[in-house]
């Protein structure tokens, strides 16, 4: 039996050192990839607070200081590493990860594929 292809979502050059893009994957799930001192994370975007999206503008999830993710809706701020909310009405509570590795190739892919 063959291996499944991995699903690539984006390639590692679609992101700076301080970076965020957002995506929708073929399953239909939002998500963000971000990445702040060229560590890759995803999650699902979705602010536990609320169930809305974390972006008021496309691909806009760091606040100014490009450290933190930050929901526009009313400014809960998140951990790139871990998505634990560290600031605001849901602190405590995580962002939904969203496994990824990156091959060889620079391709960033839904890991497990």
């Amino acid at each position: 039996m063959s291996p499944v292809p991995a699903t690539i979502i984006a390639r590692r050059a679609q992101l700076d050192a301080t970076s965020a893009l957002g995506l929708h994957l073929p399953d239909g799930r939002d998500v963000l990839l971000v990445t702040v001192h060229g560590k890759i994370s995803a999650f699902v975007n979705r602010c536990p607070h609320q169930g809305v999206a974390l972006q008021a503008e496309p691909n806009v999830f760091l606040e100014a200081g490009g450290e933190l993710i930050q929901c526009a809706m009313h400014g809960a701020l998140f951990l790139p590493d871990t998505g634990e909310c560290v600031f605001g009405p849901c602190q405590g509570r995580h962002l939904e990860p969203v496994a990824v590795s990156v091959d060889a190739e620079g391709n960033i892919q839904l890991a497990g594929e």
